[in-house]
């Protein structure tokens, strides 16, 4: 009890509170507590959260009630949603009436709905926020009309808030921010500028054209002028080993143009082995821009040569495999091959571009893509072997050959622009007329080779028309008002408030001018100030309604990530709910939206990260260098979250669900029924089938592991707070976290039972171990698992050859146990169960993808006085069982979304 005679009025109840028995002040500060606080806390929370205990480091005895204080809020805002949820006091401990609790609970959510509506009045619902380094790349796009413009990498990370790089509380700018700006204005600008000085063009690169392919292995001297033992020389499916002995030419060229149109390479191995890479090197893509990739392929079958191993090392069941292929047997390809396509820039990087099916019968395929200056094309066959230094073996191989791929040619048309000159020099500089200058840039040489290996390279390898365009005014200042108008006005977000707020960017211009620059760089300088301006950088933001400019900016930033097309723009009556539905649906519809569905997947479930993991090469060895799963498990997450979009089907898909989407490798990946095919398609699971729905798809259970081991700790806490919307706090300090032992001696769950064997531990991991043990019997890619893997000394080892061509050797090791309890009592005892306790509640589901998507769509968080208005979204998509469009159009109608 509290003793009253210490207790010190002054017309209303403070915080200055002493406690009986001995106890502290509540709290020191000069802000009121209400009087209904007072008893509840000190008869169910100070004994274990005053400052002598402070249990979960929290101490209820000296936190302030000063509610304008941040961090003081979010303390208050956990005490009630742990008591209203029932997890404090704990089971263990006297429970409080429901009178006091409710009288409790409605006199903490007064005060501070209170003060966050007070918050939100003062400061609006979100902070002022630059765009991200993707908006920025978009917004490029957009102002300079160049949709192929890639200018995001060129920029700093973006910080990350509450999982998005959307807040304000991350994206601040500093004087390397602006830096990188005005370098990327800069690069975008001549990007732009410069497409007006390539007419399209088509070139077709034939494969053993000398120094068309380079082929290249880091542990042997020398650039091959000939083709290594790679490249098996073709004509059709007739080998040529005399090319190889350097007695017969590489082609016969245009002599004979139909033996040119049937040769080839042939490989069997990928290019992405760091044995041997081989790349169209020989293409010459003079500027950046838009372009059409046509490629001629087939495959083929390459007789073994006689040495098999598996017999003598008792590997893989005693089935032989084979050592090489015999380059003088080549039969027709008994299958398709799947095949990537990447853009290899001159830094030793790769950028995917398009993946197509390569069959035995030769085939040109076509692809449109966006490439760089400089770009070399490399197209890897991800299913053949990825050798490396050392291999062994072939896992493809059998008593009849081994797979492999040929390409007889690659063309090259662009760039393609629908207009001339091109749309992004009319962005910049209208109908005046201009000149190219050009000169010869030679090619910069290839990474990854010595100067050795260089010998030749200069002599073969392609240069790059360097061309400058030179922009021949009429009347150069009155040109460049107009285009500094015409070009200030697309580029803000918001209306010009009159024509004299351009004059900072001519007086740049003027600057430039006197120091002797042309009038074409003069002008690149001030338009690199407009793209590196405030009005540019950052979103607009202050308390209030949105006028109907800023409800376009900030639904377009949302579905597009980035900023609102013409017919956008001309909306009048956004604030009416037919016309925002009506230009929702058609966003949604418009291929762009696919940069939300990208973006919005890559923060909130990690996806961006799914390359960070790499597989362990001897525990995992089917997974290790396997881009084809890796690429696969990503689109099938994207193109299953469309689906669910587009069918507006309900929430409880993210849980479980009857389809997903899947190509031949993801097919084997999850035990479907298979077929061949690099493209993604919708499957049906069957009624059994541990997949369906987010949980257990292969990319959402690689991100949450290390690529070595599992955690139920990791992957429980991460689809708690994801997926289930329930915030977990970080660690205690000084608590270490539990690794895995790959020996195989103990498995995760002893070791937990240990770590987790203290109150303090308990309370915690008993929300989100139970998630993670349900997917322990999901391996550290996804594929399912009854038993651990280990290297150590216990369990039944297993031996073979990897995609790597190297021997491993792992143990199969305890088995895996995926039951558990959830905090509420209900078992289960593996991953269905799960799953039906986690749909019981399917409005839980929706409520979290509603806070996502406001977070996302608004940069701020649902505060606590904006409770209630997530329910009344959630009650408006009822009737459409939480259908995911339905969500998006009510979260779009909704206050939160309209008010800044």
């Amino acid at each position: 009890m509290l003793n009253t005679s210490t207790i010190r009025l002054a017309g209303k109840l403070t915080l200055a509170i002493t406690l009986s028995a001995g106890l502290a002040k509540l709290a020191s500060a000069e802000v009121e507590l209400p009087e209904e606080l007072y008893g509840f806390l000190e008869n169910h929370c100070l004994n274990c959260h005053d400052s002598f205990e402070q249990k979960g480091d929290l101490d209820l005895e000296n936190l302030p009630f000063d509610l304008t204080d941040k961090e003081t809020f979010a303390t208050w805002a956990l005490v009630h949603d742990r008591a209203d949820h029932g997890e404090m006091p704990p089971k263990k401990k006297k429970r409080p009436e429901k009178e006091d609790l409710a009288a409790f609970l409605e006199s903490l959510s007064k005060s501070l709905s209170t003060a966050d509506r007070e918050r939100i009045a003062q400061n609006g619902r979100s902070k002022v926020r630059r765009v991200n380094r993707f908006e920025y790349e978009n917004t490029l796009r957009h102002v300079l009309d160049a949709p192929w413009l890639q200018a995001a990498d060129r920029l700093p990370e973006d910080g990350t808030y509450h999982n998005f790089n959307k807040t304000g509380d991350r994206l601040d700018v500093s004087h390397v921010q602006m830096s990188k700006y005005l370098e990327t204005a800069d690069y975008a600008l001549r990007s732009a500028l410069n497409a007006a000085a390539f007419k399209s063009e088509t070139k077709r690169y034939y494969a053993r054209d000398e120094g068309t392919m380079i082929f290249w292995m880091p542990y042997r001297k020398g650039l091959n002028r000939l083709p290594s033992r790679t490249a098996i020389p073709l004509l059709g499916l007739s080998p040529e080993p005399e090319v190889i002995r350097g007695t017969q030419a590489l082609t016969v060229g245009d002599s004979n143009p139909e033996a040119r149109n049937e040769e080839a390479f042939g490989f069997v191995v990928g290019s992405q082995a760091s044995a041997a890479k081989y790349d169209f090197r020989n293409v010459v893509v003079p500027t950046d821009g838009d372009y059409r990739l046509r490629i001629k392929t087939y495959t083929f079958k390459a007789g073994p040569n006689g040495r098999a191993f598996g017999e003598d090392h008792g590997l893989t069941g005693g089935k032989q495999k084979w050592w090489y292929p015999d380059r003088n047997v080549i039969m027709r390809g008994d299958r398709s091959e799947p095949v990537t396509l990447y853009a290899h820039t001159l830094n030793g990087e790769s950028r995917w571009i398009g993946s197509f099916d390569s069959y035995p019968d030769p085939n040109v395929i076509e692809r449109d893509v966006a490439l760089r200056k400089g770009d070399a094309i490399r197209p890897d066959a991800g299913r053949l072997l990825r050798t490396q230094p050392g291999w062994r073996g072939n896992p493809n191989a059998d008593s009849e050959g081994v797979p492999g791929f040929a390409m007889n040619w690659l063309e090259l048309e662009g760039p393609i622009n629908k207009e001339w000159p091109p749309k992004s020099y009319q962005a910049l500089f209208g109908n005046l007329p201009f000149k190219v200058h050009e000169t010869e840039e030679p090619l910069p040489r290839p990474p990854l080779l010595t100067e050795e290996t260089l010998i030749g390279w200069t002599e073969r390898g392609p240069s790059i028309p360097d061309r400058r365009v030179e922009v021949l005014p009429n009347d150069a200042d009155t040109d460049a008002r107009r285009l500094l108008l015409a070009f200030t006005e697309k580029a803000y977000r918001s209306p010009l408030a009159d024509a004299s707020a351009i004059e900072p960017y001519f007086a740049i211009y003027k600057q430039a001018t006197a120091f002797g620059e042309s009038f074409t760089d003069a002008m690149i300088a001030a338009f690199s100030t407009v793209l590196s301006s405030p009005d540019f950088l950052f979103m607009e933001s202050q308390a209030g309604p949105l006028e109907t400019h800023q409800i376009a900016s900030r639904l377009s930033y949302f579905l597009w990530n980035g900023p609102p097309d013409e017919q956008l723009e001309d909306v009048q009556n956004l604030h009416q709910e037919a016309a925002l539905r009506a230009q929702t649906e058609r966003m949604l519809s418009d291929r762009k939206s696919d940069r939300f569905i990208n973006a919005f997947l890559d923060y909130w479930l990690d996806l961006k990260e799914i390359n960070s993991n790499t597989p362990d090469s001897q525990l995992y060895p089917q997974y290790y260098i396997d881009d084809q799963l890796t690429e696969a498990s990503l689109f099938e997450t994207r193109r299953f979250f469309r689906e669910l979009i587009d069918k507006d089907l309900p929430a409880r898909n993210l849980i479980d669900s009857d389809f997903t989407f899947a190509n031949e490798r993801l097919a084997r990946h999850y035990g479907l029924e298979p077929f061949e095919g690099v493209q993604l398609r919708r499957v049906a699971l069957p009624e059994n089938s541990p997949r369906g729905g987010l949980l257990t798809q292969a990319s959402v259970l690689r991100v949450t592991a290390n690529g070595t081991t599992t955690s139920p700790v990791l992957r429980g806490a991460w689809i708690t707070e994801r997926i289930l919307g329930v915030h977990i706090p970080p660690p205690p300090s000084g608590v270490e976290a539990v690794e895995p032992d790959t020996r195989g001696a103990t498995t995760i769950r002893e070791q937990l039972d240990k770590h987790t064997s203290s109150a303090s531990c308990y309370a915690c991991h008993a929300k989100f171990d139970p998630a993670g043990f349900a997917l322990e019997s999901f391996d550290i890619a996804g594929g399912f698992q009854e038993q651990y893997r280990a290297l150590g000394e216990i369990g039944e080892p297993v031996e073979g050859i990897g995609l790597n061509g190297l021997l491993f050797a792992y143990r199969n090791a305890e088995p895996v146990d995926s039951s558990g309890e959830l905090v509420d009592g209900r078992t289960f005892s593996d991953i269905h169960e799960f799953k039906t306790h986690l749909l019981a509640d399917e409005r839980a589901i929706a409520r979290n993808l509603v806070k996502q998507f406001i977070l996302y769509a608004t940069g701020a968080p649902v505060g606590f006085s904006e409770r209630q208005q997530i329910e009344e979204i959630l009650d408006s998509c009822q009737k459409s069982e939480y259908g995911l469009k339905s969500i998006i159009h009510a979260v779009v109608q909704s206050d939160l979304f309209n008010i800044k």
